[in-house]
């Protein structure tokens, strides 16, 4: 990178404190993967630091310039209105610009770890046949209307080649504001009338610990009353592995990378 500026790693914000830390220890690993650019992290709400807070840090640190790079799964609502809005105005105020880096979507690094994620939470279970399994993918949902298209294209991208190790079914499901439902998905999952179902995988696509993941906790704990034949495996959710930092590390060079590229094709013209 050749320009400096200040990044500005933004967390969604959380009141479980393991959460809270998982996203402090990616922004500390972000900051050691880049130890020549002021990094700061902020919160878009719940708790502290806001955005506000980092943005006034990284202007006392003599940036004037700042790449916004939220730790966010899809473009939904977040990435396309509320963290660009938080930033631009606590920008506006230190008079500095501002730069935001896409969502994590199918980067290499978060695909990867969703699928380790999902090997890991079936590698010490007894062998169960791809076509007596089901995978049920849960997103945090979103009423943007692209919600369920990112997760299915996200599942397919884990999911690969992996053609006869492929599970019998791949269903979707969301928390929140998105259909199917969590509760619905769980049914469909584990629907009766499909008696070569063995193993149903239950993977929440989540970044962090938090009420999302423990609403995913108690679903599956119901499905498993109703139908306790079947084995019920939950994946955990991607946490602050390396590769996190490492993804959102490569979205802010690809930034600087586009300017730079920009920059001189400007002056060979």
């Amino acid at each position: 990178m050749t320009l400096r500026p200040g990044v500005l790693v933004i967390g969604h914000g959380t009141a479980d404190p393991v959460g809270a830390a998982e996203t402090r220890q990616v922004a500390a690993t972000v900051a050691s993967l880049m130890p020549d650019v002021p990094v700061e992290l902020g919160f878009l709400e719940v708790i502290a630091p806001t955005i506000g807070d980092a943005v006034k840090r990284l202007a006392a640190r003599g940036c004037r310039s700042i790449v916004a790079a939220p730790l966010l799964l899809f473009a939904a609502g977040h990435a396309k209105r509320d963290v660009p809005e938080a930033v631009a105005m606590a920008a506006t105020a230190h008079g500095m610009s501002v730069r935001q880096t896409d969502a994590f979507g199918e980067i290499h690094e978060i695909v990867e770890l969703s699928r380790i994620r999902r090997h890991e939470a079936i590698a010490a279970r007894s062998q169960i046949a791809a076509p007596e399994t089901v995978l049920l993918m849960i997103g945090r949902g979103s009423s943007d209307p692209e919600a369920a298209a990112q997760l299915r294209s996200f599942t397919e991208a884990t999911l690969g080649d992996e053609g006869a190790a492929r599970p019998r079914r791949v269903e979707l499901g969301f928390v929140a504001a998105a259909r199917p439902r969590l509760d619905e998905a769980i049914a469909i999952a584990c629907d009766p009338s499909d008696a070569e179902v063995r193993r149903i995988i239950v993977q929440p696509h989540l970044l962090f610990r938090g009420h999302v993941e423990d609403q995913v906790t108690d679903a599956v704990a119901s499905g498993r009353e109703r139908r306790p034949g079947v084995e019920w495996i939950q994946v955990p959710r991607l946490g602050a592995d390396p590769l996190v930092a490492r993804a959102l590390a490569r979205r802010v060079t690809q930034i600087a990378d586009a300017e730079n590229a920009t920059e001189s094709l400007s002056r060979q013209g």
